[in-house]
């Protein structure tokens, strides 16, 4: 490889090490996605915090905390973890649509299913741990026969 080849490689490495951060620093603040992943370098900047979510069914028009640890609800349980799992890298790109489905499918006289996600972060302003949360509402359908 001749030297002005390997000056155009050198750049083209230091213009994507240029660029990144501030793409990855976007995409963290506008979709809530993990600062430690995806080569971010905003984890040296920010404590890793957990995702959490609560899943709700309405019955009777009665909202209601669905227990996962509950050994009856070991598919959904799994469900919520793989969901998390994936929250944590991709932040609001990963919506709860499977894990509702699970959850309608083990729950069969609920009349909906309802999500809430909370994602920590370390408030800028004060400095303290705060907790931004994103509910999402997944009703059960009518039977189209």
């Amino acid at each position: 490889m001749s030297c002005a080849a390997k000056q155009r490689v050198v750049l083209g490495l230091l213009a994507v090490l240029a660029v990144w951060p501030p793409i990855h620093r976007a995409l963290v603040a506008r979709h809530w996605m993990s600062p430690w992943r995806l080569f971010g370098w905003a984890m040296y900047c920010t404590p890793k915090l957990p995702r959490r979510a609560e899943l709700y069914v309405v019955r009777d028009g009665q909202r209601v905390r669905l227990d996962v640890s509950d050994s009856q609800q070991r598919e959904v349980r799994e469900a919520m973890d793989a969901f998390l799992g994936r929250r944590d890298i991709w932040g609001t790109l990963v919506r709860p649509d499977q894990l509702a489905a699970i959850a309608l499918a083990s729950q069969p006289d609920s009349e909906a299913v309802e999500i809430e996600v909370e994602h920590l972060f370390l408030h800028p302003g004060t400095a303290r741990i705060a907790a931004q949360r994103f509910a999402y509402a997944y009703p059960r359908r009518a039977d189209p026969r």
